[in-house]
């Protein structure tokens, strides 16, 4: 498959400093290195050494997902009205994803509080019932892989 791309076109892809260690690693272990390696050499081994001595910081942490976009983190409050629902703490998160996810169904996302728009988010993700537009936000991180 040829390239059409310009020489001039960047792109910025979401890789952890495992990732790019790894990458950095094949890179190395071409033989003879191409230009290509050489240049993704030369690229990321200074990055990889900013990261590891804490001299640039991520863009985003997987991690902040579900606090990164909610209402309250922006200074608002939440609207949705949730019902006198109550979840056992001992159910494992799938079942908790799914409770969620029926409820959304039954009584629709106006009364799902923001915590449980995140449980359907994550049941229709590992349900395959997003499309791949929504799949590839919700990966990102982005509100766009909630529910619509």
């Amino acid at each position: 498959m040829k390239n059409t791309n310009t020489p001039a076109s960047k792109y910025r892809p979401v890789l952890t400093a495992a990732q790019i260690e790894h990458i950095l690693t094949l890179a190395k272990l071409e033989s003879p290195i191409s230009a290509t390696s050489f240049s993704v050499i030369a690229t990321l081994s200074p990055f990889l050494a900013k990261i590891q001595n804490n001299a640039v910081t991520a863009a985003y942490s997987t991690t902040e997902k579900s606090s990164k976009f909610s209402v309250s983190g922006l200074g608002g409050t939440s609207l949705a009205q949730p019902d006198n629902t109550t979840y056992d703490s001992n159910v494992s998160k799938e079942a908790y994803w799914e409770q969620c996810y029926t409820k959304y169904e039954i009584a629709g996302p106006a009364n799902c509080t923001l915590e449980e728009l995140d449980a359907v988010a994550e049941y229709r993700y590992l349900h395959d019932l997003m499309t791949p537009e929504e799949q590839a936000n919700f990966e990102m991180g982005t509100p766009d892989g909630a529910p619509k």
